[in-house]
């Protein structure tokens, strides 16, 4: 059995009176419709939070993992 947990919500009335009309022709309850649906959105929404980054790169001729602090900052002619 579900668990289910009552709450109050304020609805467009055209979209009550669509759920209503859908539940009539499926002959089920307008409980089950609005599971169904927000169910069928949060899944959707879940699905497109991670996206894979891809970070490009180029060849520069050498290596540049070893440099050093003086390759950035040379000694100041003074």
């Amino acid at each position: 059995m579900r668990n289910l947990v009552r709450t109050t919500l304020r609805l467009e009335e055209n979209l009550k009176n669509a759920a209503e009309r859908v539940a009539l022709e499926e002959s089920t309850t307008l409980q089950d419709i609005f599971n169904s649906a927000l169910k069928i959105y949060l899944e959707k929404i879940g699905k497109r939070k991670a996206k894979k980054i891809v970070f490009k790169t180029h060849h520069l001729g050498k290596p540049l993992d070893n440099l050093t602090r003086d390759d950035f900052y040379p000694e100041p002619n003074i």
